[in-house]
């Protein structure tokens, strides 16, 4: 039997109506959390599939609506880790895509603030953790592929 914690990564990215480009939604944790900036994570719960679990987990954090969801992409990667309760951890990567952006809903409880990033201002120390940095990057690559 598993005992690993499942957790989802997500790369949301959505159509920025004024430079026409896909940015990238990214999530401040609040200060019991460490104050960091993140991608959307969150754990699975029991019965979900990681991409269920996953896009459950960026409506929750984001107020993300289904209907501006284009694709759903699993990035193929897995990260495994022990996170800071000491739980052994799998993770894998989603992206999703939206044709636009929205007016972001975050729980207080969970983070501190939101921000939109450009492609290319994707870069080493934008974000904590090296997987949460190499997901983006990845998110970047397949996104050339869709033109914006």
């Amino acid at each position: 039997m598993d005992q690993k914690t499942k957790k989802a990564q997500v790369i949301v990215a959505a159509i920025d109506e004024t430079s026409h480009s896909f940015q990238f939604l990214l999530l401040q944790t609040n200060e019991r959390r460490g104050k960091f900036w993140q991608n959307v994570t969150g754990k699975i719960e029991d019965g979900e599939t990681f991409e269920e679990g996953g896009l459950r987990e960026a409506i929750e954090e984001s107020g993300l609506k289904v209907e501006s969801i284009v694709d759903i992409v699993d990035l193929g990667l897995t990260y495994e880790f022990t996170d800071q309760r000491k739980r052994s951890v799998r993770e894998k990567s989603f992206l999703i895509i939206c044709d636009k952006k929205w007016d972001i809903q975050i729980d207080p409880k969970e983070h501190l603030d939101f921000k939109w990033v450009e492609q290319n201002q994707i870069e080493e120390g934008i974000v904590k953790y090296r997987s949460n940095l190499e997901t983006l990057e990845k998110a970047k690559l397949i996104l050339r592929h869709w033109g914006a």
